[in-house]
């Protein structure tokens, strides 16, 4: 449960787009989904680059699987050229423009919201 918390509470956006995939949400923790069943889909996915939460760890700017950057790889036929364009070589994109106080404040809402069930 802890772990399933930890990557929610640090990578809430991300993990929630990640069981959208896999056809759950967080709101279903507990009751619709398992906690051990969500701590295998968010491992699983964490290890994958092809996947947003895989990629978003790994710093990555965008998800791509290995069939992905060879296909990449091959379409350019330049190895310098597609090398800056590599997920690993972009700059991420940070969306945040929140302040300080104002993620505090989200994130203390958010921790409020989020029960555990058995």
């Amino acid at each position: 449960m802890i772990a399933v918390a930890q990557i929610i509470r640090e990578h809430r956006g991300v993990a929630a787009r990640t069981l959208r995939a896999f056809g759950v949400g967080i709101s279903d923790l507990g009751d619709g989904l398992l906690w051990g069943e969500a701590k295998l889909l968010l491992e699983g996915a964490a290890a994958d680059p092809s996947t947003l939460l895989g990629a978003e760890l790994a710093g990555w700017a965008y998800p791509a699987s290995t069939l992905d950057l060879l296909t990449l790889i091959a379409s350019i036929g330049d190895s310098k050229a597609s090398k800056k364009l590599m997920p690993w070589a972009l700059p991420r994109q940070n969306k945040q423009t929140a302040d300080a106080a104002e993620i505090a404040e989200a994130q203390a809402a958010l921790d409020d919201g989020l029960v555990f069930s058995s």
